[in-house]
């Protein structure tokens, strides 16, 4: 082993400190312009004492009305979760989250291509958990729904839960084909908000069955449209009382609905029955019909995605109320 020689190494001594110096210079003023949040590539914060701070999701998360709160999945299936990320150079891992008390129910996984998960495998609702170093963020704006596969409906029941068989099982055809899946509801999640203005147990099925956990088919669309129809009516500025008198409705309950259509687009979770208060004087009248159904031609002119059925209800002596579904095209009627 050589030794350096000691009035070269004096020699050198000074250089190596100029460098040290430049590089330590650079090293604050990287620091200083870009915090170690950017660094990590996310938007996630350091953990404190009160454990995981918030994530924010995309608007893209939230539909056009910016008020859907729901994400719908199969089990199992990929996708890209609308949060935004400030680089994608960087592996971030992610859990997910009972939705009810916030226990996790799966393992750590690695995050790919940017912002891809994969979705639990049992039905229920979850949230998010990113991890990136030492630090985590629960996205607590969206809940994640699993459905539980329509191949899981026996018969005419789910779990129990009595269903009744859809016009596709027995006719095929042209028939509209059932729902891909099921909410599973339970007396716990039915509590959850699933818009602005909405819990999941607001499309809970009215059959009178006592049988937990029940079933629901909703289409997150629907959602969208209603909010964007309160919002034309001002719900931002006013208390409006809202009431969905009628959401998801198993077909063998729809059978038993007078002068229900046999193909009802409540059976398939993208129409809702509501009754709303908008000049709030206390009750519903036809008055407030109409200003809704001003609302649902507003909302399908600048959105005509959500275009649907509008049936206006009250005029013959019955409660007034108004039809809302999302079925791909414009149809009226009056009830």
């Amino acid at each position: 082993m050589h030794e350096l020689d000691p009035q070269r190494r004096d020699r050198w001594n000074p250089f190596l400190l100029v460098v040290v110096g430049v590089v330590a210079c650079i090293v604050i003023a990287v620091l200083a312009t870009h915090p170690p949040d950017l660094l990590l590539g996310s938007t996630l914060t350091a953990i404190d004492d009160a454990g995981a701070t918030r994530l924010k999701a995309l608007p893209s998360a939230f539909g056009e009305s910016g008020e859907v709160r729901l994400q719908l999945r199969m089990p199992g299936e990929p996708f890209e979760f609308p949060i935004e990320m400030r680089s994608e150079t960087d592996t971030l891992h992610y859990r997910w989250l009972r939705a009810t008390d916030s226990l996790p129910i799966s393992p750590v996984r690695v995050m790919t291509l940017g912002s891809t998960v994969t979705a639990p495998d049992q039905a229920g609702f979850y949230r998010l958990e990113v991890f990136a170093t030492d630090r985590r963020a629960i996205v607590d704006s969206v809940v994640v729904g699993v459905l539980l596969p329509f191949s899981a409906k026996h018969g005419v029941a789910v779990n129990g839960y009595r269903i009744g068989d859809y016009r596709w099982e027995r006719e095929h055809g042209d028939a509209t084909p059932p729902p891909p899946g099921f909410i599973e509801v339970t007396p716990e999640t039915a509590e959850l908000a699933v818009s602005t203005h909405f819990r999941i147990g607001d499309f809970i099925t009215h059959d009178g069955q006592e049988t937990w956990p029940r079933y629901v088919a909703l289409d997150p669309r629907i959602l969208d449209k209603v909010e964007l129809v309160l919002r034309y009516l001002g719900s931002r500025d006013h208390d409006m009382s809202i009431n969905v008198n009628s959401g998801f409705r198993t077909p063998l309950h729809n059978r038993r609905v007078p002068r229900a259509a046999s193909d009802s687009r409540h059976q398939y979770g993208d129409a809702a029955d509501l009754a709303i208060d908008v000049d709030e004087d206390g009750r519903v009248t036809y008055l407030d019909v109409l200003a809704v159904a001003r609302a649902v031609e507003w909302v399908e002119r600048d959105h005509p995605d959500l275009a649907g059925g509008l049936g206006l209800y009250g005029n013959r002596g019955t409660a007034p109320y108004v039809h809302i579904d999302v079925r791909g095209q414009s149809k009226r009627w009056r009830g």
